[in-house]
Formats: structure tokens, C-alpha cells, sequence
């Protein structure tokens, strides 16, 4: 390699990770706990049997090149909390390369998770191209996506755009396999075909009265040992194990989609020192399955096409030099997984 490729190749790599950020946070706190419960042995024996949750903790890593907006905060560090709005929305407040690339593990009242999260984009004035890939435990949902639109500018604040979106995703969203067996299948067959449980007819009888009181069954695993005192006891208890493991071997099984769909946007933009909005949204429909089994597909689910969407928006304005308010939105529904934040607050300076 000469001297010129050499340094034709450093300006490229000097080019793409300049103004980014690497960082990495750790953060623990601690668990919702439950009130004290008991239990009272034979022995007249007190026994606690509160479940106790470990501490919530998450640690987070990732690199990321993304302009502020310029009602967004750019002297805080980087903890992998932040829901920077270039992410969302279809324009930035910099034309070119922007990307994220994170990677975060954690957990939550005993629960544990992992989310990873890719987004690329460059923006030009009349188009835009994106990647993006999201994994999160928290609200189940794991997809990559490639999309390409042409943008309309109108005026210096709306913008509008148009394209297509390739999204690949590995679970049939949609499809609940138990309820599909329960359809065609009384309940206990599962327990018998799937579990190997077993169940024995009982008579219970009134002690006091010797009356016969009802009948009721006794279940048992594979190695013969008692699992639950009832039907009930085992539809409420071990059952419910069952039917999820179930679930999850089946959705294993019906393998992955892919799907190509029409996506429109529009952004809106505007900042003054005292009142800024920032609105943007987009409406994926047309969906086409290109791989994947179709009887399985989402359209299936729900009977024709769907209308998938994102939106949000912040809004905020200060009155005087003491008083401020803001608010900020999230809304998402990607094939049947919702996503919804919040956040509205008032601040007065005294």
C-alpha cells in the first residue's frame, strides 16, 4: 500500500468515528420487595417464606455518533439511558453519517434480560437510508430492518418521506400455539402427551359425615412422585410451567420471516430559545412476506393487512426566567408488540 492509499484510508476511518463516543455505565438498585409473609410448621415453627428479590442492576456498552438536537442536553455523560430523538425521528440536526451501536444486559425484579440495539442512517437533503436491529427482552420483540426513502422538504420545519422497509424477525408474532391445541384438544391430553404427567381419580369423603363430597384427581411426573393434590392445584401450579414450555418449543420450530413493506414519514421541527416542538412519526403498510412459512405469518393473524406505526414528539417552553415545562412521547406497535413512554414535568426556579 503507497503512502496515498494509506493516508486516502485514514482520512475515510477519521471521517466516520469523528465527534463519536464510546462509553459504558453500571448502575444498581434496589428491587421492588415484597410484604413479609409466613408460614407456621407443625411444630409451631414460624417460618418467613417472603420472596426477595436481588438488587435491579444494568450494565451498558456502546459507541455512538449522534447530533443533539438543540433542545437536547449535550454536556451529560453518556449512561446508555438516554433516548436520543435523532433515533426516532426521520431528520436530524446533521446531515450524514449517524450511527449507534449497543449492547446492554441487566435486571429487574429477579427478571434477567438483554437488549442490543444497531441503528445506522445517513441523511441527504432529498433521501435517506437506514439499518437498525432491536432486541428487548423487556417487551419481546427481535427484529433487523433495512429501509430507503425519498424525503420532501417543505419549507425549513416539515418534512415528509416515502419508501419501502425490509424487516427479518425470527418469531411468528401473533401466533399463540396453546391456543390453537386447546381448539382441537381438551386440556389434560397436553399433560399426558407432552409433560408425561399422569392423573388418579380420588373420592373425597366428608370425615365427620362420611359423606361422599365429590371426586377429584391426584397428578403425578414421570417418576411417580405427587405434583399436586388437584385439579385446580394443578392447572394453577405446575400446569401453567407446562403450557409455556410448550409455547416456546413450538414458536423454536416455525423458524423465521421476513416481510417488505411501503413506509411514509413526516417530521416537523421547530426551535426557539422559549418554545420548541419536535413531532415526527411513521405508518409501515403493504406488508408482503417474502420468507417464512405463511400459514403462520402475521397476515394471517390478522386477517388481511396491517398498519404498523411510530411516532412521538417533544414539546417544551420556559415562561419567564423561572418557569419551564416539557413533555416528551414515545408510541410504538411493531406486529403485536406495543411500546408506550411518557414523560411530562414542570420545573420553577426560585
Amino acid at each position: 500500500m503507497n503512502v496515498y492509499s494509506a493516508d486516502k484510508k485514514e482520512g475515510f476511518l477519521k471521517k466516520i468515528f469523528k465527534y463519536s463516543t464510546i462509553y459504558g455505565a453500571y448502575s444498581q438498585t434496589n428491587s421492588i420487595q415484597a410484604p413479609q409473609t409466613f408460614i407456621v410448621t407443625q411444630q409451631n415453627e414460624l417460618i418467613e417464606t417472603t420472596r426477595k428479590h436481588p438488587s435491579d442492576m444494568m450494565v451498558t456498552y456502546g459507541l455512538r455518533k449522534l447530533a443533539f438536537f438543540q433542545y437536547e442536553d449535550r454536556n451529560k455523560f453518556y449512561d446508555g439511558s438516554e433516548k436520543n430523538q435523532s433515533v426516532k425521528s426521520n431528520i436530524g440536526a446533521y446531515k450524514g453519517l449517524e450511527y449507534l451501536v449497543e449492547y446492554s444486559r441487566g435486571r429487574q425484579q429477579s427478571m434477567e434480560f438483554e437488549n442490543q440495539e444497531l441503528f445506522v442512517r445517513y441523511l441527504s437533503k432529498l433521501w435517506l437510508v437506514k439499518a437498525e436491529y432491536q432486541k428487548n427482552e423487556l417487551i419481546d420483540i427481535d427484529y433487523k430492518s433495512a429501509e430507503a426513502r425519498f424525503r420532501l422538504p417543505i419549507g425549513k420545519k416539515l418534512s415528509l418521506s416515502a419508501g419501502a422497509i425490509y424487516r427479518t424477525y425470527e418469531k411468528a408474532y401473533g401466533h399463540n400455539p396453546i391456543q390453537e391445541y386447546l381448539e382441537e384438544n381438551a386440556w389434560w391430553t397436553l399433560a399426558y402427551n407432552f409433560a408425561g404427567h399422569t392423573d388418579q381419580l380420588y373420592q373425597m369423603i366428608n370425615p365427620f359425615t362420611q359423606e361422599v363430597m365429590g371426586y377429584d384427581y391426584q397428578w403425578f411426573n414421570q417418576q411417580g412422585n405427587l405434583i399436586a393434590a388437584s385439579d385446580a392445584d394443578y392447572r394453577n401450579g405446575v400446569f401453567q410451567n407446562v403450557v409455556n414450555r410448550y409455547n416456546r418449543e413450538e414458536l423454536a420450530m416455525i423458524g423465521s420471516f421476513a416481510d417488505l413493506a411501503a413506509v411514509f414519514g413526516l417530521d416537523f421541527y421547530h426551535y426557539k430559545k422559549n418554545f420548541w416542538l419536535h413531532l415526527y412519526g411513521n405508518v409501515l403498510t403493504k406488508h408482503q412476506l417474502m420468507e417464512g412459512d405463511e400459514r403462520y405469518s402475521y397476515n394471517n393473524f390478522v386477517e388481511g393487512d396491517w398498519i404498523d406505526y411510530s411516532a412521538g414528539g417533544v414539546f417544551g417552553f420556559r415562561v419567564g426566567k423561572n418557569l419551564g415545562v416539557f413533555s416528551e412521547i414515545t408510541l410504538q406497535r411493531y406486529w403485536d408488540r406495543n411500546l408506550k413512554e411518557i414523560k411530562v414535568g414542570l420545573n420553577y426556579k426560585l
